[in-house]
């Protein structure tokens, strides 16, 4: 790990009081592949394994939204603490909900056990068995006053400031300058990547903006399942593969390549089951696929998948499905690729 970084506290200018937003679109980081060449104008943060939040504190109740709008709140009871954390201080903070594997490192696998849960009674045995934390990355509203307008780095001492460390929440770690040791902790630790924010920038909600920066380690991204091949090319309770795809800039659903792996028997299971609801007679790709025994899907499923290549011009290569999300719709599925 890289040494503590001091960063500026931050008083929030003027006595205004503004509302407190409602239904922000988290702001998004553009991919780049090496780090920013000038690293001192930059903090970098670790990229967690896990799904996006946006928290909502009006001084007596707290909400949880997910990336998409939806009110996940309910599904993480360990979170609801937070309100003695943060006291009578209304607040919106951005963070991200992740679970942690035997070794200690964050797993979306393992968050996938919680992510669609609602029954009560079953929340309450997995908290024990897979307890999730919520790792806090930014301010956005704090004490009557909208910060979304300030720059990241005073931003980032009005979280410093607030009473938020807890037994299941905490501040991600911020270093000024250190993109290389961070890169090389966040490699030794088997993490995702890093982001890179850049002092200055403002929070942009819903846009994603070359103000920050994600590094990645390992090449995973979010792509919709148009159709799938049963196991064998009969056996339609086990999975064979599933075909994947995104939406180019004209709108048209484009093929990505199959995915084989990361199945186990439960995932075939509850793949299943759901695909049975998306069922159409023909493909929504915008190409013609030479595979048989297709069973294609209206394209409405997202997954995350992980994969070693994608070569310009051509398909994924060695894909393997991490987990399904809901926090992201369909459409807004593109491929993520790097700036020219």
């Amino acid at each position: 790990m890289t040494r503590a970084s001091s960063i500026p506290r931050a008083p929030l200018p003027g006595r205004r009081v503004d509302p407190m937003p409602a239904n922000i679109e988290p702001m998004l980081a553009m991919l780049t592949p090496s780090l920013p060449k000038d690293q001192q104008k930059y903090y970098f943060e670790y990229k967690w394994d896990g799904v996006r939040a946006i928290c909502y504190y009006d001084g007596r109740t707290l909400s949880l939204r997910s990336r998409n709008n939806l009110d996940i709140t309910r599904r993480y009871p360990e979170l609801h603490a937070l309100t003695a954390a943060l006291g009578k201080r209304r607040a919106v903070l951005d963070g991200e909900i992740i679970a942690m594997d035997e070794l200690d490192r964050p797993s979306f696998t393992r968050l996938q056990r919680r992510m669609h849960v609602n029954d009560p009674r079953l929340i309450q045995r997995l908290m024990k068995d897979v307890p999730v934390f919520y790792v806090l990355f930014d301010v956005l509203y704090l004490d009557g006053r909208n910060t979304m307008g300030l720059p990241y780095v005073e931003r980032r001492g009005l979280l410093e400031e607030l009473t938020v460390a807890g037994p299941y929440w905490q501040r991600t770690p911020a270093h000024r300058g250190e993109g290389a040791a961070m890169l090389a902790a966040a490699r030794q630790n088997f993490l995702e990547g890093i982001v890179a924010k850049k002092i200055d920038s403002t929070y942009q909600p819903g846009k994603r903006s070359d103000c920050w920066l994600k590094i990645k380690i390992v090449q995973r991204q979010e792509l919709v399942i148009g159709g799938w091949i049963p196991e064998g090319g009969h056996d339609t309770s086990r999975i064979g593969a599933l075909l994947m795809g995104y939406y180019d800039a004209d709108g048209k659903f484009r093929y990505a390549g199959s995915v084989g792996t990361g199945f186990t028997g439960k995932i075939h299971a509850d793949l299943v089951s759901r695909f049975a609801k998306h069922v159409r007679s023909s493909s929504a790709f915008a190409e013609a696929l030479p595979k048989k025994g297709i069973i294609y899907l209206e394209p409405a499923l997202v997954a995350e998948i992980e994969y070693r290549r994608w070569p310009e011009g051509g398909l994924m290569q060695q894909g393997s499905y991490k987990g399904l999300r809901t926090d992201k719709r369909a459409r807004e599925v593109v491929k993520e690729v790097l700036p020219t």
